[in-house]
């Protein structure tokens, strides 16, 4: 069963800056070492060969090229997924910005506080 909480913020502008954090709180992010290391394989990838993309063929039993043309396909996939991550937070906090009353920033809010 369910919870309920009742907030009560002092003021509209209280109530927008618990929304509009919580919002950046809720917003999936990679973490650091994960983005590290993508940032390392991309780079290896712009230089056309590096360490850690002929360690990856060798563990795969594949060419450089196939890792080259592997990590290139999850790179797009990625900047898709992050543009879409940011783009959905950036109309979320748009939304909270326009509405009227907590409650209804609250209903904005929601989906990325559940």
């Amino acid at each position: 069963m369910s919870k309920l909480r009742i907030r009560r913020h002092a003021d509209r502008d209280v109530a927008e800056a618990y929304y509009l954090a919580a919002v950046d709180r809720a917003t999936p992010s990679v973490p650091p070492l994960i983005a590290a290391r993508r940032e390392a394989k991309w780079a290896e990838v712009q230089a056309g060969d590096g360490p850690i993309l002929q360690a990856e063929a060798e563990a795969l039993g594949c060419s450089l090229q196939e890792v080259i043309d592997s990590v290139t396909a999850a790179r797009r996939q990625w900047c898709e997924d992050e543009a879409q991550r940011e783009a959905a937070r950036v109309r979320a906090k748009a939304l909270i910005r326009q509405a009227d009353t907590p409650a209804e920033m609250h209903r904005i809010a929601a989906p990325w506080c559940d």
